[in-house]
């Protein structure tokens, strides 16, 4: 089994979101992709996030009718800090047949490596990098310090390519609070949970 892990705050999941997830799936032959919200992101401990219970429920709507994509509460019952490194040893431990494939956006991969123990993540999964707009993927500086040369020719052979799309949960919050449409950045069923259920109706602050 290659299974896709694709780790996040998620609040909200956003349609970049599940063509990162999907572009990766296809490109990289995943049987399954899981979507694991984060109890706390190391490198986030700042920002302003829905409930556990609210981005579960826009995750699941918001992969319906995917049977490849599943949503993982992992990372949410282990709580406390969310290491990936954590993560891949408790997955290994859980489906030791799955081949584990860690997929990365481009925002993520220009702090990789503050990531904690990198090396063993690189051990544990295949890290899947995909572009977005304002990342740039050709930076190798700071993360060839903390890999070896075989680490990096293998995270540099495993690129996915999708269209770039310019969202952040961020952006859709700040959007949100202040009254702005969010149609199309959301799939629909998400946009009307967070209508129904009066998600970030308050203004925020930037994650």
């Amino acid at each position: 089994m290659r299974l896709g892990i694709y780790g996040g705050s998620f609040s909200p999941i956003h349609n970049g979101h599940l063509l990162l997830a999907e572009s990766c799936r296809e490109q990289c032959a995943l049987d399954e992709v899981w979507f694991l919200p984060a109890a706390t992101n190391p490198l986030k401990q700042d920002g302003v996030l829905a409930s556990d219970a609210h981005r579960v429920a826009m995750i699941e709507l918001a992969i319906a009718g995917n049977n490849a994509f599943k949503c993982s509460p992992l990372e949410l019952e282990r709580g406390g800090l969310s290491y990936t490194v954590e993560t891949l040893r408790d997955l290994q431990k859980i489906i030791p047949q799955a081949e584990l494939f860690l997929l990365v956006g481009g925002d993520s991969f220009a702090s990789l490596f503050h990531w904690h123990k990198i090396e063993e993540i690189c051990e544990l999964a295949t890290i899947c990098t995909v572009g977005r707009p304002g990342s740039d993927l050709d930076d190798w500086g700071r993360l060839s310090e903390v890999l070896d040369d075989d680490q990096m020719a293998h995270i540099k052979q495993h690129f996915v390519k999708m269209p770039l799309i310019g969202l952040s949960s961020t952006d859709i919050r700040r959007r949100i609070a202040s009254g702005k449409s969010i149609r199309y950045m959301v799939p629909r069923s998400v946009e009307k949970y967070i209508e129904t259920q009066h998600v970030f109706h308050k203004q925020v602050t930037p994650a």
